[in-house]
């Protein structure tokens, strides 16, 4: 399973820089043409559907590289069976609320499907689906890293908790 989720992870982190790429080019493409009088203005849509789906790709890849911020003193002053069920309660907890934020995410896709964007006339289910699409990942990843955690392979469960602190 690590295996294939490196190569997803690998193509969010693509999809994450040409949104990047599409958010900076598209604004400066504005601001260029606003120096000129000629201002796009389904630019702004274009710019900010970008910075939200490359916002929840980086939160992917945060959680992957475990960037978040952490209460790692407790971690230090455990270690065995307690650091792994330390460990395991935390990505228990995180599991719980990427669940709840995932099912919220696609409740809302569902509803808010119909509605309009003002200017592309797409719909706006589309800026909302980076819920429940990075969501889906982040939880793949929290079960891989409880699988690691108690995977008989010590050198694995070191590598998580070396993440970790």
């Amino acid at each position: 399973m690590a295996k294939i989720l490196d190569h997803i992870y690998k193509i969010i982190f693509i999809l994450m820089m040409i949104m990047l790429i599409i958010m900076v080019g598209s604004i400066s493409v504005n601001v260029v043409g606003r120096y000129f009088g000629k201002a796009f203005t389904w630019i702004e849509e274009v710019s900010s559907l970008a910075f939200v789906w490359m916002s929840f790709m980086a939160m992917v890849i945060g959680f992957r590289g475990d960037l978040h911020p952490a209460f790692e003193i407790l971690l230090e002053k455990t270690n065995g069976m307690s650091n792994k069920l330390l460990l395991s309660v935390i990505n228990v907890l995180i599991l719980i609320f990427l669940v709840y934020t995932f099912k919220g995410g696609v409740d809302y896709v569902s509803k808010a499907y119909i509605q309009k964007t003002a200017i592309l006339g797409i719909s706006v289910a589309w800026k909302y689906s980076a819920i429940p699409f990075a969501t889906f990942f982040m939880i793949l990843e929290a079960v891989n890293k409880l699988v690691v955690i108690w995977k008989k392979d010590k050198t694995a469960a070191k590598k998580i908790r070396s993440e970790v602190l």
